[in-house]
């Protein structure tokens, strides 16, 4: 990166006959560029689907524990498709397509080890997606698991 903005601003650049020498800007520059991309580069998935799987599916998880855990109900029910799509069209104000959904962005989270999916216990046609990161899981159930 750093020698590609090095090529791009070569009128600006110091020259020794044909080589361009790259200077620190170039370099705070690929940095910043790197940090903005390294996240979604070494999970292997395009940064919108990325910033989906935070933006949508995770707050959407989080708004479903805090209701249960309101209502005192099991947080064991994961989210439906029904329930990522509602909140897509909350997040970025257009629909997403069920068939991209299920076809292109869940295998793709689900490779990456993002989500996982399970058989609804009440309806087996059914699939619920469960975030795997650790910022879902509560305390309570980190420091049982570990005890």
């Amino acid at each position: 990166m750093v020698k590609s903005l090095a090529l791009l601003n070569f009128f600006h650049r110091k020259r020794d006959g044909d080589i361009i020498i790259a200077c620190e800007e170039d370099i705070k520059t690929a940095f910043n560029i790197w940090n903005g991309i390294s996240e979604s580069q070494e999970l292997n998935l395009p940064p919108y689907i990325l910033d989906l799987y935070k933006e949508v599916i995770l707050l959407a998880w989080n708004e479903k524990i805090e209701v249960n855990k309101l209502s005192e109900l099991s947080i064991e029910s994961g989210l439906t498709r029904q329930e990522i799509q509602k909140k897509h069209f909350q997040v970025y104000g257009r629909y997403l397509a069920g068939w991209l959904l299920r076809q292109q962005i869940i295998p793709m989270l689900e490779t990456a080890g993002l989500i996982a999916q399970e058989a609804d216990p009440n309806d087996r046609r059914k699939m619920l997606i469960y975030p795997t990161t650790p910022l879902t899981i509560s305390r309570n159930q980190k420091y049982s698991e570990s005890e």
